[in-house]
């Protein structure tokens, strides 16, 4: 008699996980693991790497040093401001394709175009339209007959442009999730809500937008994390300046561990912008996300 040679689907899954958990020990693990080690060190560049074990004594450092709450501070902002319009700006354009309209198709595959562009480049192009002298809001400035610099670049307005490009790249991604939902929602539910006299409001919040909850948490928890950990795009567009303003925990670890050369202490402070960024996901599925799984 044959015998049954299926696997269960546990052990299925975890044959198929293997790979990536190779990748993660390889990958992941082992720098965090590094990273932590480095960071109860005071390490030292100059006549050869030296390594010198000073326990805790850099997580008690970033603590005390000013420019840490600064960046904390500035990428809270920035996270902050780069969320909701992300979500925004998503929500908005996977309601415009989810409408019949002329040449959908070719506006649809222009619309992904901006996250597929690398942040590296968005960073230029940002800053070019954001410069004062030659920047595109100069430019219109002008053309309506003004004669001052429009520079966002400036302390006042660098973190929204920040922001707003951040959103220009991730909003796409947003968009075409939230249009998948939207376009799995029953049509009969919007021919009841025309029998009911529904407003255009009264749809989306009773029809379109309960269907669409789950995905816009889980791209709440992806836009907050993409948003702390951000750094290329920061340092092509703005470099943390003028002065600190726009200097966010990434790009002051940055400055610490590769300018500076104290790998330890920009260690120690990479570890709090873990802290943050599992403290803050972790509060949004308690505060959010549970709600959601009722």
């Amino acid at each position: 008699m044959r015998q049954n040679k299926e696997i269960s689907d546990l052990k299925f899954a975890l044959f198929m996980s293997l790979p990536v958990i190779f990748f993660l020990i390889f990958v992941v693990i082992y720098p965090l693991a590094y990273a932590f080690w480095m960071s109860l060190h005071k390490v030292s560049m100059f006549g050869g790497l030296k390594f010198k074990f000073i326990g805790f004594s850099n997580y008690l450092k970033v603590v005390t040093n000013e420019k840490f709450w600064d960046a904390l501070f500035v990428s809270i902002r920035f996270t902050i401001e780069s969320t909701i319009l992300t979500l925004l700006l998503g929500l908005l354009i996977a309601l415009i394709l989810s409408k019949p309209f002329k040449y959908k198709t070719l506006i649809r595959s222009m619309i992904i175009i901006p996250w597929s562009i690398s942040l590296y480049g968005c960073g230029i192009m940002w800053a070019q339209i954001g410069r004062g002298q030659t920047g595109l809001f100069t430019a219109i400035y002008h053309l309506f007959g003004g004669d001052d610099k429009v520079n966002l670049i400036g302390k006042n307005y660098v973190i929204e442009l920040l922001a707003l490009g951040n959103a220009w790249n991730l909003s796409p991604l947003v968009a075409f999730f939230l249009l998948s939902n939207i376009s799995t929602i029953p049509k009969r539910l919007y021919d009841l809500a025309d029998i009911d006299k529904m407003s255009n409001f009264e749809k989306f919040w009773n029809v379109t937008f309960p269907p669409l909850r789950f995905t816009i948490f889980v791209f709440t928890c992806i836009t907050i994390v993409m948003s702390l950990k951000l750094h290329d795009f920061i340092f092509t567009l703005s470099q943390g300046g003028p002065g600190r303003v726009s200097s966010t925990l990434t790009y002051e670890i940055y400055k610490l561990s590769f300018k500076n050369m104290q790998l330890g202490f920009g260690s120690a402070m990479s570890f709090y912008l873990l802290f943050l960024i599992v403290g803050s996901t972790l509060m949004l599925y308690w505060l959010w996300g549970r709600r959601l799984e009722k």
